[in-house]
């Protein structure tokens, strides 16, 4: 059995793996889920640094995906295999709003009608990425310019495994699937919206664990 550590997207917490975490525990695997706390990325990388143990199992959904890139560069040793669920996949150097240019001007544009200080970004678009549960809706929170703004820290070292999890051939994280194919990952699609964690929780929790519900034995 593995022992996953799930990182969350924007504007979410811990609570959006829910749905996942309790498909894993019944499979017998033992599950962390930390809600990010701090305003940039490097914050999030230190507080979910220090959750990891050895032989884990990374995964990210969204902007979790930055958090798993720079997890993986930095604890080769302690990650099994990293996962990216619908999530930016970014090279050392690599800022989200790199990745996605449009965000950028979103982004600031959500943060100064809701912040004097144009920093702090509330949900936005909520429709279109399958944000539409009350249950979900009324416990998203902002998030700071930071986290997206921050570059992924260097590294000179080799990531260890990778698989990509799209969800739905229009995402909008595509290239970011394309780019993990073309760096030799496994690849799957999930027909599902942005939100398929909690959406479809049996069929992506099925493309994270594989048709057997096991992942490859360490390294």
């Amino acid at each position: 059995m593995s022992h996953y550590v799930l990182v969350h997207g924007s504007w979410c917490g811990g609570w959006i793996w829910d749905r996942i975490a309790a498909r894993l525990s019944e499979q017998g695997h033992t599950v962390a889920a930390p809600t990010l706390t701090g305003p940039g990325l490097q914050q999030h990388l230190d507080e979910v640094g220090q959750v990891l143990e050895d032989q884990v199992v990374l995964v990210g959904h969204s902007y979790g995906g930055m958090v798993v890139a720079g997890l993986a560069d930095a604890h080769l040793e302690q990650v099994r295999e990293a996962i990216y669920l619908d999530a930016f996949l970014p090279s050392p150097g690599e800022s989200a709003f790199d990745l996605m240019p449009v965000l950028r001007r979103l982004f600031a544009e959500a943060a100064q009608s809701h912040d004097p200080s144009g920093r702090a970004v509330p949900p936005f678009g909520l429709d279109a990425l399958g944000f539409t549960d009350p249950a979900v809706v009324s416990r998203l929170r902002p998030i700071d310019l930071a986290s997206h703004e921050e570059p992924l820290p260097p590294s000179s070292a080799a990531r260890p495994p990778g698989r990509y999890v799209l969800f739905g051939e229009h995402s909008p994280f595509s290239a970011m699937s394309a780019r993990a194919r073309e760096q030799g990952m496994e690849c799957r699609t999930v027909a599902t919206g942005h939100l398929g964690l909690w959406t479809a929780a049996a069929e992506v929790c099925a493309a994270m664990t594989g048709p057997e519900g096991s992942l490859p034995g360490p390294r």
